[in-house]
């Protein structure tokens, strides 16, 4: 089984992180409070309620303390990004992406597959087939349905097939919290324009005028050579730096294309290598290449 899960018998009580089938008893009870729920595209169902809340205490007739129990869907991962999310993945067919988002798209998963993907409210379900996820899964967790504990316990325990390791359930119960017990503040650049930016530069920038973002690698050599430097005042710090950055990417791949001219053809003349690479300097189109490319 895979680690994230563990598993579970049919007399456990109910715990947060169990993971339902939908039994036909189920899709009874389903039929009975949100028809909606009974849809094939819901093919798992997801316990919510925190699991001390649904301990059965035989002093209390075997009743637990929560009075409903939630459930969240849990649908297949790709119809996810097919359907619903298709914008926030950059989606254009199956397994083609938009390339723009690629960084943003491989970050997102990076976050959903280690439990931190909390603004999409998503909680990721590894496939195991012990465990009941068959698919790579996710539990939906602002899509939820509450059903009366006393009347529907037995009916969710025979449905369960698989339940979250005990390290992974206190993660459910902590991203469920943070989902739904956020504060909601305003933003600084929902105040005024540019206030948000202009405070980070004043608390980066120390005694300039904005904070410097330069290379460390550069930065180490600078210091290599100029052991002195940050005694510098902000303008010789600033001169210095110049002296060691390196040429801008259109120049650089300019003087490339010079030197491959010149070793292909070793006879043209000088004169001919600088009006190639004056032309080259001025070209429009290989300005916006250069632009569209970030550079």
């Amino acid at each position: 089984m895979h680690w994230t899960y563990e598993n579970v018998s049919p007399d456990d009580d109910l715990c947060q992180g169990d993971i339902l089938e939908p039994t036909e008893d189920l899709k009874n009870l389903f039929n009975e409070v949100h028809p909606h729920f009974t849809h094939p595209k819901y093919r798992r169902f997801f316990i919510l309620t925190q699991t001390c809340d649904l301990v059965q205490r035989k002093e209390k007739s075997n009743t637990c303390s929560a009075t409903h129990i939630n459930l969240s869907v849990v649908r297949s991962l790709h119809d996810v990004i097919r359907d619903s999310l298709k914008n926030h993945f950059g989606y254009l067919a199956p397994g083609i992406y938009s390339e723009h988002m690629k960084r943003s798209v491989q970050m997102m998963i990076e976050r959903l597959v280690n439990q931190n993907e909390i603004a999409l409210g998503l909680f990721y379900l590894h496939p195991d087939a012990d465990a009941g996820i068959t698919v790579p899964s996710v539990a939906i967790l602002r899509v939820a349905i509450s059903v009366r504990a006393t009347e529907h316990y037995q009916t969710l325990q025979g449905a369960r097939v698989g339940k979250l390791s005990k390290e992974f359930q206190p993660k459910l119960g902590w991203m469920v919290g943070n989902l739904f017990s956020r504060v909601g503040v305003r933003d600084w650049k929902e105040e005024t324009e540019n206030e948000e930016e202009r405070i980070i530069n004043d608390i980066l920038c120390f005694s300039r005028k904005k904070p410097l973002w330069i290379n460390h690698k550069m930065y180490k050599k600078i210091l290599k050579e100029r052991p002195d430097f940050d005694t510098f005042s902000v303008n010789e710090q600033e001169e210095v730096i110049k002296t060691f950055l390196p040429p801008p990417p259109k120049e650089k791949a300019i003087a490339i294309i010079a030197k491959t001219i010149k070793n292909v053809v070793p006879k043209i003349p000088e004169a001919e290598i600088e009006k190639i690479t004056s032309r080259l300097i001025n070209d429009q189109q290989l300005e916006a290449q250069m632009r569209k490319f970030g550079k």
